[in-house]
C-alpha cells in the first residue's frame, strides 16, 4: 500500500474514532436519562474534519509521490509545465537543475511545497490536478470504477459539511449549532474512503 494511502486510512481511523466515542458517550447519557449537549455533537462534526483534510492530504501527496515517475517517461502537458512554472521552475531553476546530482527530487519538492497552499478535497481541483498527469474526467472514472453513480455527490456533500463547520462553525441563523446526524456523517465518511481506495488503483493500474 502507497504511503499517502496509508496516511489516509490512519487518518480515516481518527475520525471514526471520534464517531466511537460519541456512540459511548450518548450511551452513558442515555442510561442515566439525559440528553447530549452540543459539545458532544463537535465530535461528530471533528470527524468530518479529519475526514476532509486527509482527503486534501491524500491526493496532494499522492501527486507528488508519482510526479517524478511521470516526468521521467513523458512529455509534460500545458497543465503541467504550468504547475511546474507556478511551483518556480522558470529558466534560472532549471538550470540549476542541470548540475544537481538529484534534480528530480528537487523538482518534487517544489511542486509539493506550491501544493502545500492548494486545496483538494473539491472534486474539480482534483481533476484538474491530476489532469496535468494525463488523467481525463479523473473523478468520473472514479465513480464508474466504484459502480456508484452518486459517490461525487457524496463526497461534495462531506465536502460542503466541512466547509460549512470550518468558516460559519455550523451555526443556523440565530447563532445556535446546526443539528447533525451522525449514522449520516458515518456514511458519508464510508464513501469517502470508498472513493480514495478506487482512486488509488485508478492512479496505481495507469
Amino acid at each position: 500500500m502507497s504511503r499517502p494511502k496509508t496516511q489516509f486510512d490512519n487518518t480515516l481511523a481518527r475520525a471514526t474514532d471520534l464517531l466511537d466515542i460519541f456512540d459511548q458517550r450518548e450511551a452513558d447519557f442515555a442510561m442515566h436519562g439525559v440528553d447530549l449537549i452540543d459539545a458532544d455533537r463537535d465530535l461528530v462534526r471533528a470527524s468530518m474534519l479529519l475526514s476532509v483534510a486527509g482527503l486534501d492530504h491524500y491526493f496532494t501527496q499522492k501527486f507528488c509521490d508519482k510526479l517524478v515517475g511521470y516526468l521521467k517517461s513523458n512529455e509534460p502537458n500545458d497543465q503541467l509545465v504550468k504547475l511546474l512554472s507556478n511551483s518556480g521552475l522558470n529558466t534560472k531553476s532549471a538550470l540549476e537543475l542541470l548540475v544537481m546530482d538529484r534534480p528530480f527530487r528537487r523538482v518534487r519538492t517544489m511542486v509539493q511545497d506550491n501544493l502545500s497552499r492548494y486545496t483538494s478535497h473539491r472534486t474539480q481541483k482534483i481533476d484538474q490536478l491530476f489532469q496535468a498527469m494525463g488523467y481525463k474526467k479523473f473523478c468520473k472514472n472514479i465513480e464508474k470504477r466504484a459502480g456508484r453513480r452518486n459517490l461525487l455527490k457524496r463526497v461534495s456533500r462531506l465536502v460542503d459539511l466541512r466547509n460549512d463547520i470550518a468558516h460559519t462553525a455550523h451555526l443556523n441563523s440565530r447563532g445556535l449549532p446546526k443539528a447533525i446526524d451522525r449514522d449520516d456523517v458515518h456514511s458519508l465518511v464510508q464513501d469517502l474512503s470508498i472513493f480514495v481506495a478506487y482512486a488509488d488503483h485508478e492512479i496505481e493500474d495507469k
